[in-house]
């Protein structure tokens, strides 16, 4: 994995816009499966254009929780009926709603509607996805074959850049199923990432950075779903779900890995985040190089501190912190993107820094890639004043 041997590079954390798409609150929306290599190429080629360093393939047909329910057999996919008075999202169908959602319901409620509008049949949040028998692989073939149109676009666009593709993380998966299947839900998880080590391990297999999507680490301290966690409840938690995902990664270097950690991508209120704190060191414990940290929203903007104050940042690893906010339009300049660059690379180190979003963006595709461009120019910025 490059490291920013001689100035800052920049990347993000794999979902694109395509340029023309136009707003779209509740992010990019699904691919035609007949545009996919299409966009897969112009999202290579618009990446080389504005210079990022480490690009992805902009996730146009997914990893997603609907990929991996291609991929694996036991699920099992159902249309509730939906009562003409209940809201348009509900814990009944969304397993990852957050406290929040229920504590502030008028505003929840209000910000659902504007997003979604017309479009309540959301596949996500009008469906009812469970588990209902043993958990297999059944065919890595249209993974492969995704992964094949990514390497032909960078062959064509990108042959000399490091490239990274996403997969999401099998704690982060659960939060989208309801478990009718496994004796628990810790059970199922483990299941669950024992069948999915051989997509990790086509993806390096194939010469790309394996990034694993785990908002979930962060996540699951304000699921509504569940009683509120004591914190040693929680590390125990956390930590079989690791341990179960280290174990599937094992044979992968580390070097190969990315290790991705955000506290949700909606951009409503967020007041009951667990602190970075509390769970960066069972994070480091991931076989990972990097670890793609959520650090320009507002609630975690000054978490670099950690790094200066209370822990030392492994000299071995490389940390990616977001740079930019997903949750919000408002484009931070580049001197911004500068500011926060180096504050981390005062504390971790100037060569295990790289640029990068907190999450995938949201809103309108011209207000997402001015930040992507500003990411660049921010690193630009930042590498005159840490390479005088």
């Amino acid at each position: 994995m490059q490291r920013s041997t001689d100035r800052i590079l920049a990347t993000h954390t794999g979902k694109l816009f395509m340029p023309d798409a136009g707003n779209a609150a509740m992010g990019p929306p699904a691919t035609p499966p007949e545009r996919v290599e299409y966009e897969v190429n112009e999202l290579v080629k618009k990446q080389v254009q504005i210079g990022m360093d480490v690009i992805s393939n902009g996730e146009p047909a997914g990893i997603g929780p609907g990929t991996v329910f291609e991929l694996v057999e036991g699920f099992e996919t159902i249309a509730p009926e939906i009562p003409a008075d209940e809201p348009p999202v509900s814990l009944e169908r969304v397993r990852w709603l957050g406290r929040d959602f229920f504590k502030y319901d008028d505003f929840y409620a209000d910000m659902f509607a504007t997003m979604m509008g017309d479009n309540t049949d959301n596949p996500v949040m009008s469906m009812r996805t469970v588990v209902s028998g043993p958990l297999r692989l059944k065919s890595l073939e249209p993974f492969e074959r995704d992964i094949q149109l990514f390497k032909k676009a960078l062959a064509v666009h990108a042959p000399d850049s490091e490239a990274f593709y996403c997969v999401i993380a099998p704690e982060w998966l659960e939060e989208f199923v309801w478990n009718e299947y496994y004796k628990t839900d810790d059970d199922f998880v483990v299941a669950l990432t024992e069948v999915m080590a051989p997509i990790f391990k086509t993806v390096t297999d194939n010469g790309l950075i394996l990034q694993i999507d785990d908002p979930a680490i962060s996540h699951d301290w304000e699921e509504a779903r569940r009683p509120p966690m004591s914190d040693a409840e929680y590390e125990r938690f956390i930590r079989l779900r690791l341990d179960a995902l280290n174990a599937a990664l094992d044979g992968i270097p580390a070097e190969m890995i990315r290790f991705h950690v955000c506290w949700g991508s909606w951009p409503g209120m967020h007041t009951g985040e667990v602190p970075l704190r509390q769970f960066a060191e069972m994070m480091l414990t991931v076989k990972a190089q990097a670890f793609s940290i959520e650090s320009a929203k507002s609630t975690h903007r000054l978490e670099w501190r950690i790094w200066r104050d209370e822990l030392a940042w492994p000299e071995d690893k490389i940390i990616i912190p977001g740079v930019v906010d997903h949750t919000t339009p408002v484009v931070e300049p580049p001197e911004v993107v500068a500011d926060t660059l180096v504050n981390f690379a005062s504390v971790c180190g100037r060569e295990n820094v790289i640029a990068g979003t907190d999450c995938g963006m949201r809103w309108h595709a011209q207000a997402a890639w001015t930040k992507y461009e500003n990411i660049v120019k921010g690193a630009e910025l930042a590498s005159r004043q840490l390479w005088k």
